[in-house]
């Protein structure tokens, strides 16, 4: 009888510390919300709205801090978003400039000397009868190149109908592009026959010219009246009959490039972690790169600056849209170099390593995100994608 009794109170005692457990378990799982940092960002806009910029950058004021770093990203990117509802033109010029302008090292931007660019359609029919022909110069073995001075109405493809050379002679030989809008006052140098103009990047022989743009060594020899078969660096040669070289070829890059590039070490990964400064269990969205104070950090991709200020717990903070709908964000920063609404280049510096906001010493925090979710920067700056650059023979 006294077994039984003894094994009733040990059972009841086993039970009610299984329950206490339990109470305490929901009690902190509750009491801490650490957790809700990784709620998909809809669950949190109501919370992000009665609030901006809840953390000051003077790193006293973090008593109370539980990983507010995706939120103040969540707050910045929100703002943004309702100044392009406001002003509609703002959006469209920065989706103009992540995915349609090309980068400069690709060969493919604006070229300095040009005046105005448009999409004007050239003429199908002939020069008005009016128009009098331009007085063509007694071709020779070698080639001769007028200046000529431009007029109100003329274009490229009237100028090239008229002196009897291509549309591409002309644009090769003043370096612009077909659809520039030439002005009255500009001068542009025309050839008597079509072909194109070759600068020599090195010493480099009239063979490997010629077959490089699959014309005639000889006739290249006598249109620029060269006696040897070399050609110095810096000397420009005509190739008649020849067409432009593909200024473009396609290669494979990283779609993102490492944004500092000093000497640095990884001190905190993507993903669930203690926090530094609260102690609590809390979703990191991005990975932090620690180096020494003021060192550079770069664009990791081409993309427009959407905000540059006080990020709250991220400190002096810098997020760029790139294309793709994604954006990166460079957090703690001891100072900001790119201004919102600039376009920056990849590689380009925009601001220097820091300590600002939530934050236990130098360092960067990187993250990569969409408008819906984070992306593993891990992962992001392993991806890379075909673009084009421009061919060094070009």
């Amino acid at each position: 009888m006294p077994k039984i009794i003894t094994v009733r109170v040990l059972d009841r005692l086993l039970l009610s510390i299984a329950g206490l457990s339990l109470v305490l378990m929901l009690l902190i799982f509750f009491s801490d919300d650490s957790h809700l940092s990784a709620r998909p960002l809809s669950s949190q806009k109501s919370a992000r709205l009665e609030r901006e910029m809840p953390v000051s950058l003077n790193n006293t004021a973090y008593s109370d801090h539980q990983e507010l770093k995706s939120a103040d990203v969540d707050v910045a990117l929100d703002r943004y978003f309702e100044e392009i509802r406001v002003n509609p033109e703002r959006g469209e010029e920065d989706l103009r400039l992540v995915d349609e302008l090309v980068p400069e090292d690709s060969g493919l931007a604006t070229n300095p000397v040009e005046k105005d660019e448009g999409t004007v359609s050239e003429p199908s029919a002939a020069p008005e009868k009016s128009e009098k022909p331009a007085p063509k110069p007694k071709r020779g073995v070698k080639v001769q190149v007028v200046r000529h001075a431009v007029k109100p109405g003329e274009s490229v493809w009237r100028l090239a109908q008229r002196y009897g050379v291509s549309v591409a002679t002309i644009v090769n030989a003043n370096k612009i592009k077909e659809k520039t809008v030439i002005l009255p006052g500009d001068t542009l140098r025309i050839p008597d026959r079509t072909g194109v103009f070759h600068k020599a990047r090195r010493s480099e022989s009239l063979t490997e010219i010629a077959k490089r743009y699959k014309v005639s060594p000889e006739t290249v020899r006598k249109a620029n009246g060269l006696s040897g078969v070399m050609v110095n660096a810096g000397k420009e040669i005509f190739l008649p009959g020849a067409s432009p070289l593909p200024e473009i070829r396609y290669v494979k890059q990283k779609v993102f490039s490492w944004p500092i590039r000093a000497n640095n070490r990884l001190t905190s990964t993507f993903g669930w972690r203690v926090h530094p400064i609260t102690k609590n269990r809390a979703f990191h969205t991005g990975i932090d790169i620690g180096a020494a104070m003021k060192t550079p950090i770069y664009a990791a991709a081409d993309g427009v600056v959407v905000f540059s200020g006080d990020g709250g717990s991220y400190g002096n903070m810098i997020i760029l849209r790139h294309k793709n709908g994604l954006f990166t964000v460079y957090g703690h920063a001891s100072k900001l170099i790119a201004k919102k609404g600039k376009y920056v280049r990849r590689g380009q510096k925009i601001a220097l390593v820091g300590s600002t906001g939530a934050s236990t010493g130098a360092h960067l925090h990187f993250e990569v995100k969409s408008t819906s979710k984070h992306v593993n920067p891990h992962i992001a700056l392993k991806k890379t994608e075909r673009v084009a650059i421009k061919r060094k023979d070009a």
